[in-house]
């Protein structure tokens, strides 16, 4: 994971630059909805009984379709989808972490947004799209926190950090370019890219790799997820040897970054988190199944109710015992 290290320390070097403050409360507390009952609400599913997880933090990541450093758009609009969508979840309790990769055609509500502003309720619509409310900073990063909340059956993200398709190259290039196995005919991508083909990807080849589908045999998102996280394994070792090697290169990349990310996290929160996740342990990813579908105009992807519901209590619950 040392893809969020980096990220974070990213965001860290660039509010410490704008000197900019957050009213949201420290990274770690937590919030106590039930007052001072002292008896837990139990939930039940599989046979078994669950209680919510007291100290956690969620924060949702977004990776935004689009180029450019983060800037205000005029209007209440955007083209920004929000093309990669993962929660973290941090569990102070049990001092560990993991991550939700959601697929970004995943059908949910999201909250629709008048011309002048207004809300006018909410639409059934793929995930990505929440983040084209509103004028791309802030604010649509709100929405699509509101349209994960509502996929994640209600369940409370506290925080959000986004980043721009400039960061592909940046990470590439950071490394020296990422060696990966082809999984499959890419070559409408680009000529080196051969069924079974090993090759060290450049700054475009890397874009390439997690970004294209529409041109491929294999256009659903469930397989450009694969793609990514088949990057992203291979981009940490490598970072992870550089850092070893340089005691510039983090310096380095979060100058390069720093101009291309949103957050509503303070330099507090970011610190303390950036510690716990160099000191917990890493759970894994979680991934929901679901079925791809063709719709009237795009790709949709309806989430298995059993998965969905498996991931929620994974990430949010403890078995009671």
């Amino acid at each position: 994971m040392l893809l969020f290290f980096s990220i974070l320390l990213v965001i860290t070097d660039r509010m410490k630059k704008k000197a900019t403050s957050s009213s949201s409360s420290p990274i770690g507390s937590y919030y106590d909805p039930y007052g001072e009952e002292d008896i837990d609400p139990v939930i039940y599913f599989g046979g078994k009984a669950y209680t919510r997880k007291k100290n956690i933090d969620s924060i949702l990541i977004l990776g935004i379709d689009s180029y450019g450093e983060a800037q205000e758009r005029e209007g209440n609009n955007n083209n920004d989808q929000a093309d990669v969508l993962m929660v973290l979840v941090v569990d102070h309790k049990a001092k560990t972490y993991q991550v939700l990769q959601v697929n970004r055609d995943t059908i949910t509500e999201i909250p629709l947004i008048g011309t002048t502003g207004d809300r006018l309720g909410t639409v059934p619509a793929q995930i990505a799209l929440s983040h084209t409310y509103g004028s791309g900073l802030e604010d649509s990063c709100e929405y699509s926190v509101e349209a994960m909340e509502t996929l994640l059956m209600g369940e409370d993200i506290q925080h959000y950090i986004s980043l721009k398709l400039d960061c592909v190259a940046i990470l590439n290039r950071s490394v020296g370019g990422v060696e990966v196995k082809i999984p499959y005919d890419m070559t409408m991508v680009d000529p080196d890219m051969k069924d079974g083909a090993t090759i060290k990807l450049n700054d475009k080849q890397a874009e390439g790799f997690v970004r294209a589908r529409q041109s491929l045999e294999n256009s659903t998102n469930v397989s450009r997820m694969e793609r990514q996280t088949t990057y992203l394994s291979a981009w940490k070792d490598l970072a992870k040897k550089k850092m070893d090697a340089d005691a510039t290169y983090a310096i380095n990349l979060i100058g390069d970054l720093g101009d291309y990310m949103i957050t509503d996290m303070n330099l507090d929160e970011l610190s303390k988190l950036s510690s716990y996740l160099a000191d917990y342990d890493y759970l894994g990813m979680i991934k929901i199944k679901g079925e791809n579908r063709v719709g009237e105009r795009y790709m949709e992807f309806y989430c298995d109710d059993t998965s969905l519901k498996e991931a929620v209590i994974t990430l949010f619950y403890d078995e009671k015992v």
